[in-house]
């Protein structure tokens, strides 16, 4: 079957439509979803250093972050950080103890990181949320 110049443009003109469509759809509850994606454990570490960042949806629609600490020599710093304030919300702290959880809900710019001190004071970190 050939196509004529109207026909090609009223196929991609469906097709387009059904594009913008799946855009909508998707682009609905896309708060939650975002939230939902972010969710998880997230190891991170360097050298003899590494934890889990940790977060879990509370109260229904926003997240909430914690640090658990899964390995240290001794001479690691562990801590959620508000990117936002650029400053310690938990921390840093030799700990090896799980953080309270801290809301980072819309507005919240959090990362759980942790500094290697035994190794030119470097840091690393989960991802920001």
């Amino acid at each position: 079957m050939r196509f004529t110049s109207a026909r090609k443009r009223v196929v991609v003109a469906a097709i387009a439509a059904v594009a913008a469509a799946g855009i909508g759809l998707g682009t609905a509850g896309s708060a939650q979803a975002q939230a939902q994606a972010q969710e998880g454990n997230h190891p991170f570490g360097h050298g003899p250093c590494a934890a889990t960042e940790i977060i879990q949806l509370g109260d229904g629609n926003h997240d909430y972050m914690a640090i658990d600490p899964t390995a240290t020599d001794g001479n690691c710093l562990f801590g959620v950080f508000d990117r936002n304030a650029w400053k310690w919300i938990y921390g840093a702290t030799t700990s090896g103890a799980e953080s309270p959880y801290y809301y980072d809900g819309p507005g919240n710019s959090l990362e759980a990181c942790l500094i290697d001190q035994s190794n030119s004071n470097t840091w690393a970190c989960g991802p920001i949320n």
